[in-house]
């Protein structure tokens, strides 16, 4: 796990931050945080996620990035778009936290 992973890429003009990323030789999980969730927050991610698409495929890697956004708090509306956006959804649940799957298969960048 790493995190406040910074890359830039100046010649493709690329530069991105990630909050947290966990990884291994196969696969990558890049995870948000935010206080409360909004549309504008998992339309953003989805651009943030084309862009780490970009810049590890001119870096010779091919594994699967996916993405999880860790909220405080969202609505049942916003909980319904990330999850159909093929985000994981990290909430507090209780004394707990509670890991929510994507509706449909994850979105695979």
């Amino acid at each position: 796990m790493s995190r406040n992973v910074k890359r830039k890429n100046k010649s493709h003009n690329l530069s991105m931050e990630l909050y947290a990323l966990l990884e291994n030789d196969k696969q990558a999980m890049v995870v948000e945080v935010k206080a409360k969730l909004d549309k504008a927050d998992i339309d953003e991610q989805i651009s943030r996620m084309e862009k780490v698409r970009r810049y590890v495929s001119l870096c010779g890697d091919t594994r699967q990035f996916y993405c999880a956004i860790a909220a405080m708090t969202a609505s049942e509306e916003m909980t319904a778009y990330a999850l159909s956006m093929g985000f994981y959804l990290i909430m507090p649940s209780g004394e707990d936290v509670k890991i929510t799957k994507p509706t449909s298969e994850p979105r695979v960048w």
